[in-house]
């Protein structure tokens, strides 16, 4: 009785973490780009590939999916430079797995057609992207973590976050992106 028991425990818990491993997967999977920003995506970054769930660590990748449990941690989508056209905030980590470094590009679209441009934000190519995530920052107020600086923003930003360690919003004014350390 007490193995069967054991069993039916594990075969549940098992259950659930294939299925919300599932549910995350999607969610990177099904976060598609508009065609002309994946062609300049597949184009000038072909060695890289979007960061996944699955490249967080266990007690990251926990503190993801709470916090965001529909979204991919290599994908923010929000109005990062206008008010009326979507970009693509992508952190990208290297394909192989014995490379290093990360890139934060924003993919955004140029005019009426369907062409894209890229704005690297930040990149490195010997740091770890342990722990670093993208998300989207709705527009308003934010601050620094000193309380020194602050700005008020009249579109998305883009949250890049060293889960548990610290946070950049990166942010569009007067033709580029500026940056404001909202955690240590």
């Amino acid at each position: 009785m007490r193995i069967r028991l054991r069993l039916f425990v594990c075969s549940v818990v098992l259950g659930i973490v294939l299925v919300s491993s599932a549910q995350v997967k999607t969610a990177c999977q099904t976060s598609t780009l508009p065609s002309g920003a994946q062609v300049l995506l597949d184009r000038k970054y072909a060695d890289w590939r979007l960061k996944d769930v699955s490249d967080l660590g266990a007690d990251d990748k926990r503190l993801w999916v709470t916090a965001h449990p529909k979204d991919c941690p290599g994908i923010a989508i929000g109005h990062f430079e206008t008010a009326d056209q979507l970009s693509y905030a992508i952190l990208l980590v290297p394909k192989s797995e014995s490379s290093h470094g990360y890139k934060i590009v924003v993919l955004a679209k140029v005019a009426a057609d369907d062409r894209y441009v890229d704005r690297v934000l930040d990149q490195n190519a010997q740091a770890s992207d342990s722990g670093m995530v993208i998300s989207t920052a709705p527009r308003g107020s934010y601050s620094d973590f000193e309380g020194t600086t602050s700005v008020h923003l009249k579109v998305d930003a883009v949250n890049v976050e060293w889960i548990e360690k610290g946070a950049v919003v990166y942010y569009w004014e007067h033709g580029k992106y500026r940056t404001i350390q909202t955690s240590d």
